[in-house]
């Protein structure tokens, strides 16, 4: 029985969570430095090839992830039990590393990074929705805090153990410890217990039956977000203090398709994700662009490079002391002070230039600002995609089904990382080729900027306090309805 609520409890779910996106990362990253020798050694291109398909190889795995984060999604909501596609994920990702390990040819290595995206967006897209449905939305700052840090530590260590090993032991003793973290995940994944998802169907009422369309209005008069000028600090959804006795609090809604279209309608949703995509843009941008300007003008080497990466990623085993300041302070003021620390940090980039003294220590300083407001910002817009998704579900109860759309949302979620990780490096590539390192920090800045504003007016409900929001709908009389008020300052 104890045993049983063990493999059962928050915690212990929590805990399996994070192990597997710590694999995910760790084996996703631990081919990186190998893969140009993987290339020219094993597959035999000549060395003229081998930059291309190391390139495509590398992309490939992002655009499996954004299509597969779509698919899974939609599959996650559908099935009754988080743990089958869980479990689904982790074979895909043993496949994957044995074809890595095993192949010779360059079509084998590509269908194993394919594998290996489609199992990231596995394990991201189910493994968020079962935090969700597990842990509920209050404690959702500090549980992506957590995953938020074992992601960081998979990034770090992944490419580390590759090189050294490679380096030493050779190419075979490199996938050792990615099947040791493979058992490790297996026996955690079958020991954990997973409830099966009841949900109980929304009151049904002889008065009053409503629909809701992707544009929020419900044929009640009712805008899809409702009243929020109750809602509390962490943004969770209060619903309407218009009802009457004869209105009741939770009409019946028929489910509808297209839950992806009815999600993006949301602003909340849709600035989260944006985010989240532009941010992910930033820090992968600078891994196609951070190594190759400080060595062209300071002359820095490959260790040099990889201290300014690992002072970017440090501040992120911070994560869940920020997602438990999210929890208790809501979601906005954490967001926009992220954001308040990146705009002018991107903007003071522009500093570094050709002249300028100790540009290590001053470009050391200014990557521990940027990585400091990323942690700030990944658990707060994490957590804000879960408040959408309770705040239209609240106002429309059975708008997405028997089993909500949580595992939608985050396939939404993950397919905006893995659209960051593929458009940043390339954005920034050009603008620094073709107009200089000093625009590129002013693009980064401008766009840091926009957020900001964004997620002032818009992230956990906005500022715009008795602003009547812009979608009007009909009442049961016919008649034109002006909306709901938007929900004040949280």
């Amino acid at each position: 029985m104890v045993a049983s609520k063990f493999r059962s409890s928050k915690a212990f779910i929590t805990f399996v969570v994070c192990v597997a996106m710590l694999t995910d990362m760790f084996l996703a990253n631990l081919i990186l430095p190998v893969l140009p020798y993987a290339l020219s050694e094993r597959v035999g291109l000549a060395q003229k090839d081998v930059q291309r398909w190391n390139s495509v190889l590398l992309a490939s795995f992002g655009g499996a992830q954004m299509l597969g984060s779509l698919f899974l999604g939609w599959i996650g909501d559908k099935s009754p039990s988080r743990q089958t596609p869980f479990v689904i994920g982790l074979v895909i990702l043993g496949i994957s590393t044995l074809c890595f390990a095993l192949g010779t040819t360059i079509y084998i290595l590509l269908l194993a990074r394919l594998l290996q995206g489609l199992s990231s967006a596995v394990v991201f897209t189910i493994g968020s929705a079962l935090l969700v449905d597990i842990i509920g939305n209050d404690g959702m700052g500090k549980a992506s805090g957590y995953t938020s840090m074992s992601i960081t530590i998979g990034v770090l260590l992944g490419p580390v153990a590759g090189g050294f090993i490679y380096n030493h032991e050779g190419y075979f003793a490199v996938f050792l410890p990615a099947f040791a973290f493979i058992v490790l995940d297996i026996a955690l994944r079958f020991t954990v217990i997973v409830e099966k998802r009841t949900f109980e169907s929304p009151v049904e009422s002889p008065n009053l039956t409503s629909s809701v369309d992707v544009t929020g209005n419900t044929g009640d008069g009712r805008g899809l977000v409702g009243d929020t000028s109750e809602s509390d600090r962490n943004g969770n959804f209060h619903g309407s203090q218009r009802n009457t006795e004869t209105e009741p609090l939770l009409p019946k809604v028929q489910p509808r398709s297209g839950s992806s279209l009815i999600l993006l309608s949301s602003p909340r949703f849709l600035v989260a994700v944006v985010c989240l995509f532009t941010v992910n843009s930033f820090t992968t941008g600078f891994n196609g662009v951070l190594p190759v300007y400080v060595h062209d003008i300071f002359g820095f080497n490959a260790t040099k490079s990889a201290w300014l990466f690992l002072i970017l990623a440090l501040p992120a085993l911070l994560s869940p002391i920020s997602g438990a300041l999210i929890d208790r302070f809501g979601t906005k003021l954490p967001a926009a002070g992220g954001l308040l620390l990146l705009t002018p940090t991107l903007v003071l980039l522009r500093l570094i230039h050709p002249g300028v003294t100790s540009p290590f220590v001053k470009l050391g300083l200014l990557m521990s600002l940027i990585g400091s407001s990323v942690t700030l910002l990944n658990p707060a817009f994490i957590k804000e995609i879960s408040s959408a998704v309770h705040e239209i579900e609240q106002a429309s109860p059975g708008i997405f089904g028997p089993y909500g759309a949580n595992a939608q949302a985050y396939g939404l979620l993950s397919c905006a990382f893995a659209g960051g990780s593929m458009v940043g490096p390339l954005y920034a590539g050009f603008i620094r080729d073709r107009f200089g390192w000093p625009v590129m920090s002013l693009v980064m800045g401008f766009l840091s900027f926009i957020l900001l504003i964004l997620t002032l007016f818009i992230t956990g409900h906005g500022l715009c306090k008795n602003h009547k929001l812009l979608t009007l709908s009909k009442n049961r009389n016919g008649e034109r309805d002006n909306g709901e008020e938007c929900g004040g300052f949280d």
